[in-house]
């Protein structure tokens, strides 16, 4: 079984509808369900213990194909293992139809916003989240310090002023194909987290780095919006590429996207060429920042974590002094 799907706890296995879509057929229709998704999630239900509850995350889940989940109610059908469904009250009616006469048990918690399937034990709900939210946060901040590369002396970090006893590189994980698709993930939840919480409204995804464009692009795909990638405005000016600051985006919200952030001078740079067609930027959201989000004034920083937390090794300073 592809144990990059899911993430497994004491009590719980969990995974994403949208990652199993991903594994199985790409990205080309996110939002569809179909047989090959399926049959994933049937694997993975074969082989839980029936001590565990399996959670699944429908978010970004539209519709079903007419098969795809005859695997997985084959694999529910005695009634021994349980399938938590979360994010997908809206397809409580489609479950039940592509049933299709199988003598499974599917109950609406709608309480606790949930949709059981199979065994009808009490779902502890709450500490079900908590198992889960811990887990996949522990593994975020696994992540996030494999990115880190310690050197024997301080350098020159290539796009900053900064000198550092070592690296923080975005590269490590878009090269993981499991890193990489849980954090696009884990920032598409985020991002959509500020959005609802912001008020945002009119929203562009921007980004103006090789990295951080790859970040824009499938937050992009993920939540439904518009996203444009400058090409190549950080500290180090090689192209100014002013085609792509579309003169449509006047009063538009721009919401830059990127990696680790240092002094924060590709945001400011990326929100003063936004002002050039009349948009704002107020919002960006990183997997890392030196400092914390209160010391930047011209814009909101959202950061997964402070690199200082991430690795309390990492050190940082303008000068050499010798």
């Amino acid at each position: 079984m592809n144990r990059r799907v899911y993430f497994e706890t004491s009590n719980t296995v969990y995974t994403r509808a949208q990652a199993l879509v991903w594994v199985a057929n790409g990205l080309s229709e996110l939002h569809l369900f179909e047989k090959s998704s399926g049959k994933l999630l049937s694997q993975i239900i074969d082989n839980l213990d029936e001590h565990k509850s399996l959670l699944v995350n429908f978010k970004g889940i539209v519709r079903f194909d007419d098969h795809s989940l005859d695997e997985v109610y084959d694999s529910l059908k005695d009634n021994k293992k349980q399938l938590v469904i979360l994010n997908g009250e809206q397809l409580f009616l489609e479950l039940n139809r592509l049933k299709k006469g199988k003598e499974v048990n599917i109950n609406h918690d709608t309480s606790n916003k949930i949709i059981v399937l199979g065994n009808s034990k009490t779902v502890k709900i709450i500490d079900f989240l908590q198992e889960k939210e811990q887990c996949v946060e522990k593994y975020v901040i696994q992540v996030l310090q494999s990115t880190f590369t310690p050197s024997n002396e301080y350098k020159r970090l290539s796009s900053t002023p900064f000198l550092a006893n070592g690296e923080f590189n975005s590269k490590k994980i878009i090269e993981s194909p499991r890193d990489f698709m849980w954090f696009s993930f884990y920032m598409s939840d985020k991002l959509d987290e500020i959005i609802k919480s912001e008020k945002l409204t009119d929203i562009v995804l921007v980004s103006s780095s090789l990295r951080g464009a790859i970040f824009t692009s499938i937050l992009g795909i993920l939540n439904n919006l518009e996203y444009v990638n400058i090409d190549h405005i950080g500290p180090i000016h090689k192209v100014y590429d002013f085609e792509s600051l579309n003169i449509a985006h006047q009063d538009r919200n721009y919401f830059y996207v990127g990696d680790f952030v240092f002094g924060g001078t590709e945001i400011k740079l990326t929100k003063v060429y936004a002002s050039f067609i009349g948009a704002k930027l107020n919002h960006a959201l990183v997997l890392g920042s030196l400092f914390d989000s209160e010391v930047f004034k011209d814009f909101k920083l959202h950061e997964l974590h402070t690199l200082h937390k991430i690795r309390e090794e990492a050190d940082y300073k303008l000068f050499d002094k010798k």
